[in-house]
């Protein structure tokens, strides 16, 4: 009865305490092999179903630093302050929310992954004769979105967060009965 009692305590300890550490553990193994190997693949598939005959996209992985070359193969005019790095911020953080259709799990170990490793994307866009025309660089765990992923549902949408500025007017002149004339009427 004693051993049965020690055997089920150990079974216990072991379910509550070492079994969580070891699924997350594997989570996060699965979600570095996916950066290092998988992601590249799947993204230059996606890449090339889409891409134009103006320029071409190439992918280079060496994790934990994603690099991603964007080649114009035609004569480009570079407009300068038409590619800022906050609206690349903006555009790239939002690609993100497409973790929230993660389970918690899973998902909680993937941001892990990008705050441990420190995962950096870059971005350089270059003309046809090889010149550089903007280059942008993000570390995903630097994200505005990236602690609301941590605390979101499974499929929640993440809105971006927009800034409200408050410009005030002056309100307009209205009767408030009809018996009394308007405040700029008896101004006159």
């Amino acid at each position: 009865m004693k051993n049965i009692l020690i055997v089920s305590v150990v079974l216990l300890f072991f379910w509550q305490l070492i079994f969580p550490k070891y699924q997350s553990y594997k989570y996060e193994k699965e979600a570095r092999r996916y950066l290092q190997t998988t992601w590249a693949d799947e993204t230059q598939k996606e890449i090339a179903s889409s891409q134009s005959k103006d320029f071409k996209v190439d992918l280079l992985n060496q994790y934990p630093n994603m690099r991603i070359y964007q080649n114009f193969l035609v004569d480009v005019v570079f407009v300068p302050g038409a590619l800022n790095n906050n609206t690349f911020k903006k555009l790239w953080c939002s690609k993100l929310n497409q973790l929230t259709k993660l389970e918690i799990k899973p998902r909680s170990a993937m941001l892990k992954v990008f705050e441990q490793d420190k995962v950096t994307f870059y971005l350089i866009v270059k003309d046809k004769f090889g010149k550089e025309l903007f280059s942008f660089t993000q570390q995903v765990s630097e994200c505005p979105n990236f602690n609301q992923l941590r605390t979101a549902k499974k499929d929640e949408v993440i809105e971006e967060t927009r800034q409200v500025t408050f410009v005030p007017s002056a309100a307009p002149a209205v009767r408030s009965s009809p018996s009394e004339p308007a405040a700029s009427a008896s101004l006159q």
